[in-house]
């Protein structure tokens, strides 16, 4: 029965990458790892980058130039503008940021108002938490202020951790890997205790406390995290604090209005 087991599942395998377009696949590893580097890369820097031989990279560049989604400057290649239009797309589109807004809104103006902190909404999106949504007050130092589109290794944010303390325990591996699985357990077991509530200490941005709450779906999915962050949030970085119940509550009505 074992021995079938494998064969299935190699069969299952066998029809998956058969229905991949692997032109399709490849170009994405190359976006991917534009998207991923802070500088323009040569043609060669992407093909040891993604592991692919340089003539498949110089067709794939030749593509994704046409396209404006790949753009050139002196033989460097960076992320192009075409791909800031299929972004904002998809961020108009979310439901959740504009749930979210009028709480965030409400932070801003009540448990904010006078700290120099930000409130952030954020989404999962592989082993990475991305920012979509953020809002400061004039006190937060602007060097402090995160970028939409922001992205930080899940593992190691508030709003990361709110998430994960959600996932089946199958897909926690398959994004953290089986050791760092293991090492969040505590942590995420801490955060399902408590309601959803992640906490990080410079974790993420070294010197940055953040505090989070998920946002579960009305089948109980995690598809978001609000959370408040700065350099010095004092007793509120507590599970049990005051902004830890507005942050639940606030997520709580939230993932409500979500199917």
């Amino acid at each position: 029965m074992a021995a079938a087991g494998r064969t299935e599942g190699s069969a299952e395998e066998q029809v998956s990458r058969r229905s991949v377009v692997q032109s399709v696949t490849r170009a994405f590893d190359v976006l991917h790892l534009l998207r991923d580097t802070s500088s323009p890369l040569s043609v060669q820097e992407i093909a040891r980058g993604t592991g692919l031989d340089r003539t498949v990279v110089h067709r794939l560049l030749r593509s994704l130039l046409q396209a404006d989604m790949v753009m050139e400057e002196r033989g460097l290649f960076r992320v192009g503008p075409a791909s800031v239009l299929l972004a904002n797309r998809y961020h108009d589109d979310l439901l959740v940021r504009r749930l979210a807004l009028p709480y965030m809104v409400e932070l801003q103006a009540g448990e904010i108002a006078d700290k120099p902190w930000t409130a952030t909404l954020s989404i999962a999106v592989g082993n990475v938490s991305a920012v979509i949504e953020r809002i400061w007050t004039p006190h937060t130092p602007l060097d402090l202020v995160l970028a939409v589109g922001d992205t930080f290794p899940i593992h190691s944010t508030a709003s990361g951790r709110s998430m994960l303390a959600y996932y089946e325990p199958e897909k926690l591996v398959d994004v953290v890997g089986p050791e760092l699985s293991s090492e969040l357990a505590p942590i995420l077991e801490s955060a399902r205790a408590s309601g959803g509530i992640g906490l990080s200490r410079g974790e993420a941005v070294p010197g940055v406390e953040a505090i989070s709450a998920v946002i579960l779906s009305r089948r109980q999915a995690p598809v978001a995290s609000i959370s408040v962050s700065g350099v010095d949030l004092g007793d509120q970085m507590d599970q049990a604090s005051p902004l830890a119940s507005t942050l639940r509550r606030a997520a709580g009505a939230i993932g409500q209005m979500i199917p």
